[in-house]
C-alpha cells in the first residue's frame, strides 16, 4: 500500500502541493478522507476537552485534548499546503496514538477509557493500507494489553459512572463516524471505477464494450416490444488528413470536439459512443428509421456551424440501420454491418452525407433537410 502511494504522489507531485490537486482515483479519495478525518478529529478533541472542563472539571486530560486539536490542525495546514499525503497520513495516526495513550495512562485504564484504543484500526487501517495497519494496531493493542494486565490489581469494582458512560458513547459516536466517512468515499470510488469502466477516456462518450452490451439489451426490448430500433454510424470525413496535415494532438482534440456535437445535439435517449478511431455508433432506441435521418440532417448543419480547432472545417458521413419490432431479432453484428455497409456507400457518394440501409442490398441517401421529428 504504501509502495503504491508513494509511486502515485511521484506521478502527481506536480500538481499536489498546493492542496488543489487534480488527481483522481484512488489516491484523490484518500485525500478526501484525510481532510475528513483531520476536521472531525480536530472538532471531537475540541468537544470532549471542553466536557472535560465543564462537566468534570478534569484538566489536565482537557489540556490533552486541547493538544491533541492543536497538532491536528497543524497537521491540516501541513497536508493543505504540502498535499503529501504518506506524510499526513502517519501524522493523523500518531496523533491519535499519542493522545490514546496518554488519556489512558492519565486515568490509569479506569472508566472503560481502554476502549478509546479501538478507534485506532479503523483510522490506520483506512489511511496506511493493510500491512501497516496491522502491525501499528497489533503494536498499540499488545501495550494496552500489558497495561491493563498490569494496572488489573489495582481497579476497584466496575461501575458505570458518568465518566465511563461518556467513553462508551464517545468512541461509539467516533466510529460512527469513521465508518459512514469511509463508506461513502469507498462508494464514491466504486462508482467512479464503475464510470470509468463504461466510459471511452479521450471523448468522455461510452466506449466500445458499453455499447455492445446496450445494443444487445436494445436488440432483445425491441423484440418483445415491437418498437423499432436504428442505428446511426458515422465516421469523420478525411480524418487522416488532419492527423497527417495538424497532428495526433490536434486530431483527438477534433474527436473531443465533434463527440461534443454529438451530445449537444442527440435526443436524451439517444445512446451515443465511440465505437472505435473516428467512427461513433448512436444507437435510437423506439426511433423510425425517418426519425434517425432526421438526427443526422441536424447533426450535419450543427458540425457546419460548429468552431473547430484551428478553424478546421469538419463533416461526417452517416450510415442508418433499422431493426423493425416486427422482424425476427437480428444479431447486434447484423445490425451493425448493414449499418456499416451503409456508410460505407455515404462515403462512395462524396461524403458528408447519410446513407439508409433499405434491405436487400439496396441503400437510399437521406435528403439534407430531413425534417426532425
Amino acid at each position: 500500500m504504501l509502495a503504491k502511494l508513494r509511486l502515485a504522489l511521484t506521478q502527481s507531485h506536480a500538481t499536489a502541493g498546493t492542496g488543489s490537486a487534480r488527481v483522481t482515483g484512488p489516491i484523490r479519495h484518500q485525500q478526501r478522507l484525510v481532510y475528513a478525518i483531520l476536521i472531525v478529529m480536530a472538532l471531537y478533541f475540541a468537544v470532549i476537552g471542553t466536557l472535560n472542563v465543564i462537566v468534570f472539571a478534569d484538566y489536565p486530560v482537557a489540556l490533552l485534548d486541547y493538544a491533541g486539536a492543536i497538532g491536528v490542525l497543524a497537521a491540516l495546514v501541513f497536508f493543505h499546503r504540502s498535499g503529501n499525503l504518506l506524510i499526513a497520513s502517519w501524522l493523523v495516526v500518531l496523533i491519535l496514538i499519542g493522545v490514546l495513550l496518554s488519556f489512558i495512562h492519565m486515568a490509569e485504564g479506569r472508566n472503560y477509557s481502554v476502549i478509546w484504543v479501538t478507534v485506532l484500526p479503523p483510522v490506520a487501517f483506512f489511511l496506511l493500507g493493510r500491512r501497516a495497519g496491522a502491525w501499528l494496531s497489533g503494536l498499540i493493542f499488545a501495550y494496552v494489553i500489558g497495561f491493563v494486565y498490569l494496572y488489573l490489581p489495582q481497579w476497584p469494582p466496575a461501575q458505570m459512572t458518568l465518566g465511563a458512560w461518556l467513553n462508551i458513547v464517545e468512541v461509539l459516536t467516533a466510529q460512527w463516524f469513521i465508518f459512514r466517512l469511509y463508506e461513502r468515499s469507498r462508494a464514491e470510488a466504486f462508482a467512479e471505477l464503475e464510470t470509468l469502466s463504461i466510459t471511452d477516456k479521450l471523448t468522455g462518450l461510452l466506449n466500445r464494450s458499453h455499447l455492445d452490451t446496450l445494443l444487445q439489451y436494445e436488440l432483445e426490448r425491441c423484440s418483445r416490444s415491437g418498437q423499432p430500433l436504428t442505428l446511426v454510424l458515422c465516421d469523420i470525413d478525411h480524418f487522416k488528413r488532419i492527423n497527417d496535415e495538424h497532428g495526433h494532438l490536434t486530431g483527438d482534440i477534433i474527436l473531443r470536439e465533434f463527440a461534443k456535437v454529438l451530445r449537444q445535439h442527440t435526443r436524451a435517449n439517444d445512446i451515443c459512443g465511440r465505437w472505435g478511431g473516428e467512427e461513433f455508433l448512436i444507437i435510437c432506441p423506439d426511433t423510425p428509421v425517418d426519425a434517425a435521418a432526421a438526427i443526422t440532417s441536424k447533426l450535419h448543419t450543427a458540425l457546419a456551424a460548429a468552431h473547430f480547432s484551428k478553424g478546421l472545417s469538419v463533416s461526417s458521413s452517416f450510415g442508418i440501420a433499422s431493426q423493425t419490432g416486427t422482424d425476427a431479432l437480428q444479431l447486434s453484428d447484423h445490425l451493425l454491418r448493414r449499418a456499416d455497409d451503409a456508410l460505407y456507400d455515404a462515403k462512395r457518394r462524396g461524403r458528408a452525407c447519410a446513407v439508409i440501409a433499405a434491405g436487400g442490398g439496396a441503400y437510399q441517401p437521406v435528403p439534407r433537410r430531413a425534417k426532425v421529428t
